[in-house]
């Protein structure tokens, strides 16, 4: 599949002055600050990737940060990083023992809310402890975070799960593609026990998608056409091949949608 384009911007001194400005406003609450995703993965593009951050505390973030940190992200949300900007704030012993059903700080759609569902999961520790980037504080060898290959399995599985129930209720073309990739990253984990970059696994999905997406994502990602048809039955059949290696995958008994 043909490379997508490659940002030409290097965020890294804009990430090093949000770092500075977080350690500034948290102070000994500070751990660190955290690139993963496609920005560190070496497939981003400047046309439809998200730069994804974690922000990790000592202890859970207190309603003087709070309020400080969302100052930052209204001024940020101004500037080209802030308007690519996704990700989750979150407490160190949260993430060590995988918390997610705790509520946490999230930024998302140029946002900063202080209490929100957490939108993290044991895939997003898997990539930070793969291919992350450490911006400043804590190196992320040294933060005591693990991942199994069955909790990988699980998360995989129930964000598959996830998507699948978007289905019907999403109309716009952009949500439509992010499941659609999110289902065949979704699959590729689901095979191969690994986190794969979109490109790869649209690639692993070719027989599986038919010549026509499979071209059409191609297309899209190198910035040949703006949008393309999403059917939402295909959507559906994809997803029924993705559930189908839960069997494989993970004990029906640890699956929370069984």
């Amino acid at each position: 599949m043909g490379a997508s384009p490659k940002t030409e911007h290097d965020y890294t001194p804009e990430l090093k002055r949000m770092a500075e400005h977080l350690s500034d406003i948290l102070k000994s609450n500070f751990v660190g600050l955290y690139i993963m995703g496609s920005l560190v993965m070496g497939d981003w593009n400047p046309r439809t990737s998200d730069i994804d951050f974690i922000a990790v505390t000592r202890k859970p973030i207190n309603d003087k940060e709070s309020a400080e940190i969302g100052k930052m992200h209204r001024a940020l949300s101004k500037t080209d990083l802030g308007k690519k900007l996704d990700g989750a704030y979150t407490y160190l012993e949260q993430l060590q023992q995988k918390r997610f059903e705790e509520r946490t700080g999230s930024f998302e759609d140029h946002e900063f809310k202080a209490d929100c569902p957490c939108h993290l999961s044991a895939d997003n520790i898997r990539c930070l402890l793969e291919c992350g980037k450490c911006i400043q504080g804590t190196p992320i060898k040294k933060l005591g975070l693990r991942v199994s290959d069955e909790e990988l399995s699980q998360a995989t599985y129930a964000m598959l799960h996830e998507d699948a129930e978007q289905i019907d209720k999403k109309q716009d073309f952009q949500t439509l593609y992010y499941i659609l990739i999110d289902m065949l990253r979704s699959i590729y984990t689901l095979e191969t026990g690994k986190l794969p970059t979109k490109p790869k696994a649209i690639e692993h999905c070719k027989s599986l998608i038919g010549k026509n997406l499979y071209e059409n994502l191609k297309a899209f990602r190198e910035g040949k056409i703006e949008e393309f048809e999403i059917k939402k039955n295909e959507l559906r059949r994809i997803t029924a091949y993705g559930k189908s290696k839960r069997s494989r995958s993970m004990p029906k008994e640890n699956c929370a949608h069984c």
